[in-house]
Parts: structure tokens; sequence; C-alpha cells
């Protein structure tokens, strides 16, 4: 059996109205999208399925966590990660997608696979960047030694700047 199969909802057989089910995802989830560096994180899906003659509607609830480097110090932090979205199905002769949340899905299809689905909530909900966050009094809870090397290495604008450079400053500047 394929990994993501059981990231599925069977919808024949189901009576219109509303219908819930619930998926957990992992780093082998992450596994299956990722060919580089592999999410080290989990969540929990819950996806409200409301079925109806004409056009099906999947909400998708997900909250779960991350495990990754600080992108300032590097050391390992945890990122809360929480989102929510709709998925539109019609019914129709052949699958296709409408829009970005609107599907078409063959008449004579049982189930729908949604791990992509859930793979771009996921990603769509991280924040641009991992920085630890600042502490109550505005401070960096970032690993203090880290930071001061940075700082260290920086380059200060009010130092003096070797004036061999002022000249290929001028041809940058120029372009």
């Amino acid at each position: 059996m394929e990994y993501l199969a059981k990231y599925t909802i069977p919808f024949k057989g189901l009576k219109d109205g509303m219908h819930e089910f619930d998926f957990s995802i992992d780093e082998e989830f992450f596994k299956q999208f990722q060919t580089e560096e592999v999410y080290q994180g989990e969540a929990k899906i819950k996806v409200s399925f409301n079925k109806k003659s004409l056009v099906t509607t999947l909400s998708f609830e997900l909250e779960g966590k991350l495990n990754v480097a600080c992108d300032r110090c590097l050391d390992p932090m945890e990122i809360n990660v929480k989102g929510e979205n709709s998925l539109f199905v019609k019914f129709g002769e052949e699958h296709e997608e409408l829009a970005e949340d609107v599907i078409v899905i063959s008449d004579s299809e049982n189930e729908i696979p949604i791990s992509q689905y859930i793979y771009e909530l996921f990603t769509l909900n991280l924040p641009l960047s991992f920085i630890h966050p600042d502490d109550e009094n505005g401070e960096s809870t970032c690993n203090k030694e880290m930071i001061q090397k940075l700082n260290d290495f920086s380059v200060n604008e009010d130092e003096k700047i070797d004036p061999r450079w002022n000249d290929l400053r001028k041809l940058i500047d120029n372009n």
C-alpha cells in the first residue's frame, strides 16, 4: 500500500450532509513531498466533509508543530503551525483543477485524495523566517553567544571603509 493512500476521503456511499475525518501527519508524510530537507514536525488535521449533490465542500483545520533551526542563531526551536482552508469539489467527466480551491472529480471516482492539499495547507501557514520570538521585555531569545559573534563580524556603517573600495562602489552604483 502506498503511504499517501491513507490520506483519502471515501465519499461513495456517504449520505448527503456533514461528515468529519481526522488525519495526522509526521516526518514520513513530509518525505513523500520533499526531496532535500524534510520537515521534522507533526500535525493533526480535521476535515469537515459537507456532501451535497452539486458541490461538496471540504473544510480543513490544521494544528501542529515544526522543529527547525533558527535562521538567526541556528539553535533548534519549535514553531506552532495553525491554518484553515476550504476546497470545493464538483463532479464531472474527468479530474481537473478549475481554481486553487475548486476541483472537478470524475463521476466514476470513489474517493478524494487530499494529501497534496494537506501539504500545501501546512507549508502555506509557515512563517517566512524562523526566528526565536522576543521575550516580554522585547529582547531576543536567540543564543546570546551567536548574536555576539554576528555583531562582531557585521560591518558597522560608522567604521571607515577602505578607500580602495570606493572606485568599485562607483561602478556598482552606475549600474
